[in-house]
């Protein structure tokens, strides 16, 4: 019999339990285990448990692990599909980044040998592949935000006794399982970002040249390229402020029980009288308070009544007519943006700002560079290559090259 939606769906809507029971077992599973959970997870007067038994042999919901043989995985499509439903979701991993990266230069490249060829169909292949890769990396950037959220709240929910260590030890494996990968995708000196800087002047290439003539294919490259970026921006934020709290309570009593376990420790090795001597107050070294007499009031009146007036303090009521530097410095962070419009496009954005202020510090010159880069209204692209140094006014920048443009409609409403 074909195997149609209809009929595929229908079996699994009629049985989610018995499927959700399946994809939670680690693992294969033997036809025994299988059958066992039918019977479990079944209702046996609607359908028999044979039937549903060669239903999911015969509509591929389970598949043998290798022919003939007796032990069973969940096709992974299905399984995928359940762990969306149920919000489970296995996080990225840099050894999965590094092979998107592969697949991406190696889809650049011959998109780039075709364009010098005038080879369309080299081109819309290779075009193709990107945006698979692409969404391939934005699902494994979702899963990796819904696995953070789950993991927060197991271990949020978790009431076992275990002591601060191990929970510590935890929260470390979570911020390198799920936050490190993240923090390679959005490093700005990163492999990928490069990558998808290159790619994306390639596929501007076959669209300014025309040699690939479907551009609705490459524009929403070019337009998945733009939110992949602010998706792992996004991702990583959320991700660190789940974590990051835990993070700091848990560093800071681990802290506390490392230094109760070393007085414990010292405690064991050291003997009781050396223990008193060096950390007990010895009683003949306190002073003895008795009430005071007569003559040690009359003296301590006398050193009152002697003692030289002391002036109060004189708080200064009129205002400064100087503008604090504070209040100048915020005036230009929010003035910069309309200055740079007239001179756009800058090829070297870091060049024009320490340029156009010689007088701003170090310090200035990073907060502007940092409004500037964030501005919705404007598109940045970092061209990499070697560093270039500019000088301030108490120090000097080393950096890329940055060139920066006013945002195109499309990418604003993005």
């Amino acid at each position: 019999m074909q195997l149609t939606p209809k009929r595929f769906f229908d079996f699994c809507g009629s049985h989610v339990p018995l499927l959700h029971a399946i994809a939670m077992k680690p693992g294969d599973v033997s036809e025994a285990q299988v059958r066992q959970m039918i019977r479990t997870f079944s209702d046996a007067t609607t359908e028999q448990p044979e039937t549903t038994w060669q239903r999911l042999v015969e509509l591929q919901v389970i598949v043998p692990l290798e022919e003939g043989s007796s032990h069973y995985v969940m096709s992974q499509p299905l399984l995928q599909l359940l762990n969306f439903l149920y919000n489970d979701a296995l996080p990225t991993s840099p050894e999965i980044i590094q092979g998107y990266i592969a697949a991406l230069e190696s889809a650049r490249k011959r998109v780039e040998l075709g364009v010098e060829a005038g080879d369309a169909l080299s081109v819309a292949m290779a075009t193709n592949e990107i945006d698979h890769t692409l969404r391939r990396i934005q699902d494994d950037l979702d899963a990796t935000h819904r696995a953070v959220m789950a993991e927060v709240a197991r271990y949020k929910a978790d009431r076992t006794s275990v002591s601060v260590r191990e929970r510590y030890l935890r929260i470390l494996s979570l911020m390198d399982q799920y936050v490190h990968p993240l923090v390679e995708i959005v490093r700005v000196d990163g492999l990928l970002e490069s990558t998808l800087d290159e790619t994306d002047m390639v596929l501007r290439a076959a669209r300014e040249q025309g040699v690939y003539v479907e551009l609705a294919m490459v524009e929403r490259n070019e337009r998945q390229i733009r939110v992949l970026r602010r998706r792992a921006i996004h991702t990583l934020n959320e991700s660190r402020k789940e974590l990051q709290p835990l993070y700091d309570v848990l560093r800071r009593s681990s802290a506390i029980a490392h230094g109760a376990t070393l007085a414990l420790g010292r405690l064991r090795q050291m003997r009781v009288e050396d223990w008193v001597a060096n950390y007990v107050t010895q009683t003949t070294n306190a002073r003895v308070e008795v009430p005071p007499t007569d003559e040690v009031l009359r003296q301590i009146v006398d050193n009152v009544i002697s003692h030289p007036p002391i002036p109060p303090p004189i708080l200064r009521t009129t205002e400064s007519l100087e503008t604090p530097p504070d209040y100048v410095r915020l005036l230009w962070l929010n003035e910069l943006p309309d200055m740079l419009n007239e001179d756009l496009p800058v090829k070297d954005l870091t060049g024009w700002l320490t340029k156009s202020f010689p007088e701003k510090g170090t310090a200035d010159a990073l907060l502007g560079l940092s409004k500037l880069l964030f501005d919705p209204k404007l598109e940045v692209s970092f061209k990499g290559g070697k560093a270039k140094h500019y000088r301030t006014r108490d120090g000097e920048l080393e950096a890329a090259t940055i060139s920066i443009t006013r945002a195109s409609s499309s990418t604003s409403a993005n």
